[in-house]
């Protein structure tokens, strides 16, 4: 290589390492630098919040009801007889459960067949006695079935299209 391509050579590698330089110090000069991630951080946070106030205003999730049918008219069961043609008041007495056995309080229940139709709601020990008036079982027929309806709140209604047999 001659002197004069050999200093041109060292000129341009002296340049190109000036010009790196300056860039590299453009990023020590510059405010800006820092400027992106805390804008990140304070967009995660605010994000974050947000997303916590959304979580706190969704409703619990519902719970299945478990409704046991105790009594029909003073016996045990699920079952009670009233005589064919004359419209009978039927009393059934009931408990309402959540699924972990606690007692559900104020909860409606309804209780319709029959041609009659009783509701009550449960005391602090989850306990309703409905009275279902004027059920009546035709001449030809053997049985009826009641329909029971629990709702709560909180809770998935119960529907329970036969839950009481009446002979």
């Amino acid at each position: 290589m001659k002197k004069s391509a050999k200093f041109k050579y060292l000129v341009d590698v002296a340049i190109a390492g000036m010009n790196m330089a300056k860039s590299n110090r453009c990023f020590i000069r510059d405010d800006t630098g820092m400027e992106l991630p805390i804008n990140i951080v304070v967009m995660l946070v605010v994000g974050m919040v947000a997303l916590a106030a959304l979580l706190a205003i969704i409703p619990e999730s519902k719970k299945n009801l478990v409704v046991e049918v105790d009594s029909v008219d003073g016996n045990s069961g699920v079952t009670g007889n009233i005589p064919n043609g004359v419209p009978t008041d039927v009393e059934i007495g009931l408990t309402l459960y959540d699924r972990d056995n606690n007692p559900v309080q104020g909860a409606s229940v309804i209780i319709s067949g029959g041609g009659g139709q009783g509701s009550a709601k449960t005391d602090s020990h989850g306990q309703a006695n409905v009275t279902v008036s004027n059920v009546f079982i035709r001449m030809n027929q053997d049985s009826i079935d009641l329909k029971l309806v629990a709702k709560a709140n909180g809770f998935y209604d119960y529907t329970d299209e036969s839950s009481i047999l009446i002979t």
